[in-house]
């Protein structure tokens, strides 16, 4: 039982470091917007797929500071937080 929760404090770390990955994508791809339609259209286009359901309800409550938006900043500090958060918990119910 306990390789279980040793796997899945594994597995959630993994998540957390390709969503950071992914949110990276999409920060990049909001400075360098694609211009045609290739490889870096797609990972844009994927990454702002898979970061929007996280982003949208942060942007809501944040205003934007400036033309700055802060809610990629928010969510790595968040995914960060309940990442090790529920390591923490997987790690210790792997010790019972």
């Amino acid at each position: 039982m306990s390789m279980i929760f040793t796997h899945l404090a594994e597995t959630v770390h993994i998540l957390q470091d390709v969503f950071i990955v992914v949110l990276m994508v999409r920060i990049i791809a909001s400075f360098f917007p694609p211009r045609t339609a290739g490889l870096w259209d797609k990972a844009a286009y994927i990454s702002s797929q898979l970061t929007e359901p996280i982003l949208a309800p942060i942007r809501r409550r944040v205003p934007l500071v400036g033309m700055l938006d802060l809610s990629p900043l928010i969510a790595f500090f968040l995914v960060d937080i309940a990442s090790y958060l529920l390591v923490q918990i997987f790690l210790y119910m792997a010790t019972l």
